[in-house]
């Protein structure tokens, strides 16, 4: 018994990120389910739902994948003011990379490890700051919901187009980035410190 350890033909779990997202880039979110994912896999779909249950499911792994990769790099070498603007900006070309990430970001369930293990790892610069856990946290959900923002705006033609009609795209992330990490300065500088 038990779960195999890789699809029929080879293929495991992380294997089938980088071939979904290929649906995703070529055809959009809407054309992606677990069936297309294994006719581009070439399995039979009840071997896909050893790993993949479900559509959500395959969308949280792939955010999952994508925003692991942001948070790479050790930020022991930097403050958490840096690592904030640097995981903001990676985080933006992370999404950036692909079609209708902004609209996956918004609509994927958090996975485990990015509930335990990559949210945590974001918002834990802070913490060694001295910050306190809720407002770390909220500091780190501001962040990410910036940047899903943004991304959403940039990847619809029409609001793009609206936004660059002010502002060019890279300049307004700058502005807002700065200002987000500017007004969690001046929050912990009013005794928000843990």
């Amino acid at each position: 018994g038990g779960r195999p350890g890789k699809v029929d033909g080879g293929v495991d779990l992380d294997g089938t990120v980088a071939p979904a997202w290929a649906i995703v880039d070529a055809e959009g979110v809407g054309k992606l389910s677990t069936r297309a994912l294994a006719k581009a896999l070439n399995v039979q779909s009840p071997a896909l739902y050893w790993h993949v249950k479900s559509k959500d499911q395959l969308l949280s792994i792939m955010m999952e994948r994508l925003l692991e990769d942001s948070l790479a790099e050790p930020s022991s070498e930097m403050g958490w003011q840096d690592w904030m603007r640097h995981v903001g900006r990676r985080q933006r070309l992370s999404l950036l990379s692909h079609r209708d990430t902004g609209i996956i970001a918004s609509i994927a369930h958090p996975s485990a490890k990015l509930q335990n293990d990559l949210f945590p790892k974001l918002f834990q610069p802070l913490r060694d700051a001295g910050v306190a856990a809720t407002q770390a946290s909220s500091a780190a959900g501001a962040l990410a919901s910036l940047v899903i923002g943004w991304v959403l705006y940039e990847q619809r033609p029409e609001t793009r187009r609206f936004v660059e009609a002010y502002h060019s795209s890279d300049e307004g992330f700058e502005f807002a980035l700065e200002a987000l990490i500017s007004g969690v300065e001046a929050k912990i500088g009013k005794g928000m410190l843990g």
